[in-house]
């Protein structure tokens, strides 16, 4: 039997075993020019003559080496023409050599094609040796059982189909096949981590422990995804017990079942509710996960950013997983006269009304308030909160800090600086929706009320924001 119908019967077991695409199956092939995917550009042309499948390749100009990016263009315009493979090339721009910057580049471009051209799946030509070099790179990075897992056969609607070969099965099959390949140059710089794995690393482990650890190694792997997806159906479960809320950009978790869980449990959710709002799994590694670790028992509101844009914030009981956003600036202080009967502060709209006698029922509503209107200088300040704030809340008979009364009431400390915080210049009278001041309480000698109404603009469709009780606007 020769390499090729060895290869072609190998390659189509292992899509059958892993149930990797079925018949009709639009595929597109990332072809850079290597010989892994000019392997797959060429098995995959075989393989169309036994399953009805759709072959498309796209190929990645990174314009990176000159002449010899050209001449790989050169070439897998003509191999995809022999073979009779329509290919599209494109050409991106890096602004470095990153290999996350150019992987996450190529990606975003085959995405681009695929939804153009309503094709299926992805379909990349790493291999075993590729399978070893990921798992050694995510072992040493603390990537967790998932990095141990390395590649999978299929992620999501990206295929991995020639895992089953070693990187010397698909040289031996072009060299039968008279296929030429070209080899990237920048593959033996051994500044890139990768390339120093596989050729310092690599050959040193087969000489001193083990010459089929690629083997070994990729059998370990199956392992590991089938453990973690024995545990990624767990955490399913898991997940309804602390989940409180979530949306497209936020998820938000309750810290006390959470805290009681075991630190693999944790693990998961934490990496699960990343990479739910995230879209990927990717970057998430063990000095992250023990950074959100340390939130737990942080006092107040604290917070860890990730390298994906996002955040951990630590909120009292919460633990809220969010993209990072740039912190809005705080309102100017505005002044409100007494003739006043509607301004607009921050993201709160209040009106106000002067009455003589009292509601027949009070509100329950913590953002609307009766108060004595004779107790209120005119005019009085709406701001944000300033350092070394008291106030007497209602009830009590002592002025506290307005800081150490917000921490009791548990306000995130995201949340203190836009709460509106009513000043008429000898008192701070409201801390809006917390509290009125003792000192405008409503008692018995009282004869004119001043009934404010606060409601968060976002709730209610924008009405004219600054009017005085004549109707003349302000």
């Amino acid at each position: 039997m020769t390499k090729r119908e060895q290869s072609l019967a190998k390659l189509r077991c292992y899509i059958q075993e892993k149930h990797l695409f079925s018949a009709e199956a639009k595929l597109l092939l990332g072809i850079s020019g290597g010989s892994d995917s000019v392997a797959l550009l060429y098995l995959f042309s075989l393989l169309r003559s036994e399953i009805d499948i759709t072959l498309l390749a796209i190929h990645i100009n990174h314009q990176l080496r000159g002449e010899e990016s050209e001449a790989d263009v050169v070439l897998v315009q003509d191999l995809c023409q022999k073979l009779g493979v329509p290919l599209i090339v494109r050409k991106i721009n890096l602004t470095g050599r990153s290999e996350n910057q150019a992987r996450q580049k190529r990606f975003e471009a085959f995405m681009q094609v695929l939804d153009a051209y309503r094709f299926d799946y992805i379909v990349t030509g790493h291999h075993n040796n590729d399978q070893t070099e990921t798992m050694l790179l995510n072992l040493f990075r603390g990537a967790g059982l998932s990095g141990l897992a390395g590649l999978r056969p299929r992620s999501g609607i990206v295929l991995h189909p020639l895992l089953c070969f070693s990187k010397k099965e698909l040289q031996d099959l072009l060299v039968e096949a008279q296929i030429p390949w070209r080899e990237d140059s920048s593959n033996q710089e051994l500044n890139y981590r990768r390339n120093w794995i596989r050729h310092t690393l690599l050959p040193l482990l087969e000489q001193e422990i083990n010459p089929q650890i690629s083997t070994s190694l990729g059998t370990q792997a199956e392992i590991f995804a089938d453990a973690e997806d024995m545990i990624l159906k767990r955490m399913k479960s898991l997940l309804k017990k602390v989940v409180l809320e979530e949306d497209n950009s936020k998820v938000i978790l309750s810290l006390p079942p959470l805290i009681h869980f075991s630190k693999l449990e944790q693990y998961y959710i934490i990496r699960e509710v990343i990479a739910e709002i995230s879209g990927s799994r990717r970057d998430f590694f063990a000095h992250n996960f023990e950074n959100i670790r340390n939130l737990f028992a942080a006092t107040g509101s604290k917070k860890v950013s990730l390298n994906n844009g996002l955040e951990v914030v630590k909120e009292y009981d919460k633990l809220i997983i969010k993209f990072s956003e740039e912190p809005k600036p705080v309102p100017e202080p505005i002044v409100v006269e007494e003739d006043r009967s509607r301004v607009v502060w921050g993201d709160y709209r209040f009106s106000f009304k002067l009455l003589k006698v009292l509601p027949n029922r009070f509100s329950n509503d913590p953002l609307t308030v009766c108060l004595d209107a004779d107790k209120v200088k005119y005019p009085f300040v709406i701001r944000s909160r300033k350092p070394g704030d008291r106030f007497m809340p209602l009830g009590m008979n002592q002025i506290v800090k307005l800081k150490d009364f917000l921490i009791n009431c548990k306000v995130p400390k995201s949340e203190r600086d836009y709460i509106p915080i009513f000043d008429d210049g000898e008192k701070i009278f409201w801390v809006t929706g917390k509290r009125l001041d003792q000192r405008v309480a409503i008692d018995d000698n009282s004869t004119r009320f001043l009934h404010i109404t606060a409601e968060k603009i976002q709730d209610k469709q924008l009405r004219p924001a600054n009017r005085s009780r004549t109707g003349e606007k302000k």
